[in-house]
């Protein structure tokens, strides 16, 4: 049997081509390589095969399975057809679909792997989707792309590394700076502290010396006017050293 790599129509979403010996059997393979149901897509036989004579002359059929243009079905045919090709031990779960946003976990024993070294590989392969589906739809949408729910256990941990920070601020009244973080990260621990009128978050630095300060409400002017000040000397990193900036 023979598979062909999903490729995009124009005009229409993702396809697939696939062989089988009858043409239900094209079908159960082009959607086993999707990972959909025959709901999610519209089927189109190229070539429906013949039986021969004792297997003597038989023709396999042929068939075109193309996703019908749903941003969630596209992203999960998009990913099953990538970690199938790639031969990852990896299912792809149901999207999760929010306002503006497809959450898609992927679970196997390969899912270290793919979440890499600091979630490195995790989010090359996101970006990878996300370009894709960027291409495909013209209504903006953000593709969170998760593996073993390393996301949402970082998050978490994120979350409470900045509530810490904020108490050893508030206890200690000095400035804590938190390291190593991605840009994702630091948003997460702007956006936890925002709302706590005790403490005051800002970034500071660049590249991997970028660092999220924690520190309490009466140093803020102080560190707003120290921004300024380095922004006058450097004009250039004006933009990266606002307040509140990732």
């Amino acid at each position: 049997m023979t598979n062909h790599l999903p490729a995009e129509s124009e005009g229409c979403g993702m396809q697939v081509e696939a062989t089988g010996k009858t043409v239900d059997d094209a079908i159960e393979q082009a959607l086993r390589l999707l990972g959909v149901t025959r709901e999610q897509v519209e089927i189109e036989v190229l070539e429906p095969g013949t039986p021969g004579i004792f297997g003597v002359g038989a023709e396999p059929a042929r068939v075109r399975v193309t996703l019908k243009n749903s941003p969630a079905v596209f992203v999960k045919g998009l990913l099953n057809s990538v970690v199938q090709y790639a031969g990852w031990d990896l299912s792809v779960e149901d999207p999760v679909v929010r306002e503006g946003e497809i959450y898609i976990n992927l679970e196997g024993s390969d899912a270290g792997l793919i979440i890499g070294k600091r979630g490195d590989t995790l989010n090359a392969l996101q970006l990878l989707i996300q370009s894709a589906v960027t291409k495909r739809f013209p209504q903006p949408i953000r593709i969170v792309l998760d593996a073993s729910k390393y996301r949402e256990r970082r998050r978490a941990a994120i979350i409470q590394l900045a509530l810490n920070a904020a108490d050893k601020a508030r206890s200690q009244k000095r400035i804590v700076r938190l390291r190593n973080l991605t840009a994702a990260e630091r948003r997460i621990v702007h956006v936890t502290l925002q709302s706590d009128p005790t403490v005051f978050t800002m970034s500071e630095g660049e590249g991997e010396n970028r660092v999220v300060i924690v520190a309490p409400i009466e140093m803020r002017d102080k560190l707003l006017r120290r921004q300024r000040n380095a922004q006058r000397a450097s004009p250039s990193k004006a933009s990266q050293q606002s307040q509140g900036q990732t």
